[in-house]
């Protein structure tokens, strides 16, 4: 480092005494209070090492305090909890600390000490939403489900606009096999408010779980009525018919879903085949963008319809988009040329495969092959 001539003949005169007085003036624990506040944990933390616990005057309460949400931050409960402790052995008054050592408690699984904590708290407990819902399930975790309804009830009255309340209390509804009560108290918390599309889904989603197919679906089919452009309300919409087997209901969804979101297409003609629609599966067919899935899938539809006519048009479309990579379009292809007779051309694309599973197929076609080509009537 080069210093100007000017300035270091100037510190070199600078007595060492005055450069410790001026060190000493640096106030850590306030320094540290505010890189607290800023969100600077790891330079808090370094900063905080440097403070001189050895002055008559110096504030342990604040110190220990800000170490214990150092060690909160960067995710150390148990030592958090030991400097939250010394804290308010050493006078700090601030009961936001107990929400802290709450936190850290549920970390741990320490869900006596949760509910403990939050009582110690008081009323600033009963400021924060968040706090009813870790002692409610603190509750739930100890067995006591009395008490954690009655946790959350008194959340709801005091915090009335905070949804996860209901939320929680729907799922408990779930756990204890109240589905139809379930049911009817998402919708009557759903109605209450404007609540949002993601709200629907979360609840339809755990109806679903519980395999609650019909609730989760008609909870779905209210809110596509009021989202109608929510795609993640009708794909689930979508499946949850699907987990029921009811593939035309299924594919009627994803078909009005892909005139808003065109990337359903290619589901609700797949649907459409499994529920013996080929016409509609046809007509989704050419929806999609994509080339190469669009001819993949219309395979498909071929293979249905026993279209082999049609099949072996697109052969050269097929290598176009490079799906003749795939065996099983390869087979597909080759099963085509046989059907219409065309046996050379069948029997160079089964010299093609080398799946296991499709080899084997392959194989057993090329014997039929040969038993066509020598006895011509067999395969009439």
């Amino acid at each position: 480092m080069h210093f100007n001539k000017y300035i270091l003949p100037l510190l070199l005169v600078i007595p060492l005494s005055t450069v410790a007085a001026q060190s000493e003036k640096i106030d850590y624990v306030k320094l540290g209070s505010t890189l607290v506040k800023d969100g600077y944990i790891q330079r808090a933390k370094a900063v905080l090492e440097k403070a001189d616990i050895k002055k008559s005057d110096f504030d342990f309460a604040t110190y220990y305090t800000l170490k214990g949400i150092v060690f909160h931050k960067t995710s150390y409960p148990a030592i958090s909890n030991i400097f939250f402790n010394a804290a308010i052995k050493s006078g700090q008054e601030n009961k936001s600390i107990y929400l802290y050592m709450a936190r850290n408690f549920w970390q741990r699984m320490e869900y006596q000490k949760v509910i403990d904590t939050l009582d110690k708290a008081g009323t600033v407990a009963k400021e924060n939403a968040q706090m009813f819902v870790i002692k409610a399930e603190a509750y739930k975790q100890l067995g006591k489900m009395d008490l954690a309804w009655k946790v959350l009830d008194e959340g709801i009255l005091l915090h009335p606009g905070f949804t996860r309340f209901y939320r929680q209390k729907f799922y408990y509804m779930l756990e204890l096999g109240y589905y139809q009560a379930a049911r009817e108290y998402a919708q009557a918390y759903l109605k209450s408010e404007n609540y949002s599309a993601k709200e629907y889904v979360a609840v339809a989603f755990a109806l679903r779980e519980s395999k609650q197919y019909e609730l989760a679906a008609q909870l779905l089919e209210e809110g596509a009525i009021k989202y109608q452009n929510n795609d993640k309300i009708l794909e689930l919409l979508g499946q949850v018919y699907i987990d029921q087997q009811e593939y035309l209901m299924a594919a009627l969804v994803f078909d009005w879903a892909s005139i808003r979101h065109p990337r359903f297409a290619h589901k609700a003609a797949a649907l459409f085949l499994k529920a013996d629609n080929p016409v509609r599966s046809l007509q989704l067919n050419r929806r999609i963008s994509k080339q190469g899935d669009k001819f993949r899938q219309r395979i498909g539809i071929d293979i249905y319809l026993e279209d082999y006519e049609s099949m072996v048009a697109k052969s050269e479309a097929l290598k176009r988009y490079d799906l003749l990579k795939e065996d099983s379009i390869v087979y597909a292809l080759a099963f085509a040329y046989f059907s219409i007779g065309n046996y050379d051309k069948s029997r160079s694309y089964l010299k093609n495969i080398t799946d296991n599973q499709l080899f084997k197929k392959a194989s057993y076609l090329l014997q039929k092959i040969e038993k066509c080509q020598n006895d011509p009537l067999a395969c009439r």
